[in-house]
């Protein structure tokens, strides 16, 4: 399929406007929008008229970045907005509820934000900075035939008096993340039971970021311990700090060990002895393939009310990762 695209019209109002408009301009190539910007297209020689003529007539959309001075000169009809403005005006006259006309407002202090050729057109405010990106997605979604609200489907009439149609068949699904009973698979008593420990544990140490992983199979297996810890050492996931599942051999009290049905770790650090800073790491693997993870994030320790969203991408992505492996390894054992 191929990229859209864009002609923009605006007025060389200031180098600082000229430069806003590239920017605009870069960004939308940056998002798949094949952007036309006389500052890259039209050179010395070139025939102007053409060119506007050219843009306007053969792109998909049309942005016409309305500043004030860009307003006074499609009211004046002056300079090359003008000639512009006769091109749309004669494309507008064709198909009046055409969309490929997009005025974006910009530095535009004035009542009138769009020129009255354009008629009353919805616009898109550009004027504040700290929004730009926001206002710069929208417009990318717009032209690229992405809205962020879709339409939902019409239902039925139900006060139509007609009888309701038949239910469909029933039909087979997939995996549901309930028990054969209706139960969540991952509200199980052992899952419970594990967070519990694991949360009030944490909650001494004064360690307030953390995460939570649960995974569970329907099919549920039935594995050695010793066949839990080796998937487990297999499939650790490392970028940085210490992966999901951690298994320290080098510190007896923090190996996992047999507990249950299953195998667990607890690595409590307080003193900063061991990796610089206090952590809390805890996780269990049950039999039949249920685990539990909770685990301290060293967000703790950056600035206050900031939030490090990279962290959870990693973290995430770990996770998915490492379930991947665990179960590999487990359906291998």
């Amino acid at each position: 399929m191929n990229a859209p695209t864009v002609f923009i019209s605006y007025s060389h109002d200031s180098p600082a406007h000229k430069a806003w408009v590239v920017r605009l301009a870069t960004d939308l190539r940056a998002n798949g929008i094949d952007a036309t910007l006389d500052q890259w297209d039209l050179a010395p020689g070139q025939d102007v008229a053409a060119y506007m003529q050219r843009g306007i007539t053969t792109s998909d959309r049309v942005l016409l970045i309305c500043s004030d001075q860009y307003v006074q000169k499609a009211e004046r009809g002056s300079g090359g907005v003008g000639y512009e403005r006769l091109v749309v005006t004669a494309e507008l006259i064709q198909n009046i509820d055409t969309k490929k006309f997009i005025p974006l407002v910009r530095n535009n202090s004035a009542n009138t934000k769009v020129p009255r050729f354009l008629g009353p057109r919805l616009y898109v405010d550009f004027s504040q900075d700290q929004q730009y990106q926001a206002k710069l997605e929208e417009l990318a979604r717009e032209i690229l035939g992405v809205p962020s609200a879709i339409k939902p489907p019409l239902g039925p009439n139900p006060f139509s008096g007609s009888a309701p149609a038949a239910a469909p068949p029933a039909r087979t699904v997939g995996p549901t993340g309930l028990t054969a009973s209706g139960k969540p698979l991952l509200d199980d008593p052992w899952f419970q039971n594990h967070a519990a420990h694991a949360t009030e544990t944490i909650g001494k140490a004064e360690l307030l970021a953390h995460m939570e992983l649960r995974f569970a199979l329907h099919d549920g297996l039935n594995k050695s311990q010793i066949e839990l810890l080796n998937a487990v050492r297999k499939s650790g996931i490392r970028t940085f700090g210490w992966p999901i599942g951690i298994t320290l051999e080098n510190r007896d009290e923090y190996r996992p060990r047999p507990f249950e049905d299953g195998i667990r770790a607890e690595v409590a650090i307080l003193d900063r002895s061991l990796s610089g800073r206090p952590s809390y790491d805890y996780w269990a693997l049950r039999s039949n393939g249920d685990f539990y993870l909770l685990q301290s994030l060293f967000e703790d320790q950056r600035a206050e009310n900031k939030i490090f969203f990279n962290t959870r991408i990693v973290r995430v992505t770990e996770a998915l990762l490492f379930a991947a492996n665990l179960y590999e390894h487990l359906a291998g054992c």
